[in-house]
């Protein structure tokens, strides 16, 4: 809605609103319910026990997917649903007369808050090791001066395109840096876990590329009804694809860590 054009058009607002209501029902789903409904039961005998070189493993056959997985979706889902609010409330009822302030203002909570949690996301999919967030989150810290600057200074230039293109450059270089992850994850997989199934994340990869084009539309977008349209089927796309990568990547867990009760 960046240029609140969308405030006219009751349908757009219905859909607007439809996948707010969306993405917070995804929330509560994958954080209530662990057992997934895409993966169908395998029998009684739900637990295996298999030898790695790191030592045994025990698996739940019924696809059990990650905690630390399931709430930091459920916190970026919560996020796009509050976004979805915000972007309204602040266009509506707050600073309804100043485009400029309200613009980088809004923008800016994006570009704090969402990235860092798409970024959390694609991280707790690897798991072979903890690999550290604050480094990305200090990378937000530029675009929340830069909004500062532009709202103070009332200069687009500041507050949106410098904010836009230092972003621009942290996208990337997290894809870089996660391409190399995702390599070292998948040679984890092949020396300790060969024979299973649903562990592979390139996919993974994939939902970063979708990201920068929705980064691109976004970015690009002045307000034109077919891309705030187009936003909005992309959400949809995004939630359905992160609700069935966590449900179903299986948890791997080492026996001396898991819980024997």
């Amino acid at each position: 809605m960046f240029d609140y054009r969308g405030l006219q058009d009751v349908y757009f607002i219905a859909f607007y609103w439809m996948v707010a209501f969306l993405a917070l029902l995804a929330a509560v789903y994958l954080l209530f319910r662990r057992r997934n409904v895409f993966m169908s039961e395998k029998g009684a005998e739900n637990m295996v026990t298999i030898e790695s070189p790191s030592g045994p493993v025990r698996l739940d056959l019924r696809i059990r997917s990650s905690l630390r997985l399931r709430r930091w979706t459920a916190a970026l889902l919560v996020t796009m649903a509050a976004s979805h609010v915000w972007w309204y409330a602040i266009g509506q009822w707050c600073l309804t007369d100043d485009w400029l302030v309200r613009t980088i203002l809004v923008i800016m909570l994006d570009y704090a808050v969402l990235v860092p949690l798409v970024m959390a996301v694609l991280l707790a999919m690897l798991q072979d090791r903890h690999r550290r967030l604050w480094p990305w989150l200090v990378a937000q810290l530029p675009v929340v001066a830069f909004a500062v600057t532009g709202i103070v200074r009332r200069d687009m230039f500041f507050g949106y395109e410098l904010g836009n293109y230092w972003q621009l450059a942290v996208c990337a270089a997290f894809i870089v840096y996660y391409v190399r992850a995702l390599r070292q994850y998948g040679r984890w997989l092949r020396d300790n876990y060969a024979d299973l199934e649903h562990n592979e994340v390139w996919q993974s990869l994939l939902f970063a590329v979708i990201l920068f084009v929705v980064y691109a539309v976004y970015t690009s977008n002045m307000g034109e009804m077919a891309r705030e349209y187009l936003s909005q089927v992309i959400s949809i796309v995004i939630i359905g694809f992160l609700v069935w990568r966590v449900e179903t990547l299986q948890e791997l867990k080492p026996f001396d860590d898991e819980d024997t009760a």
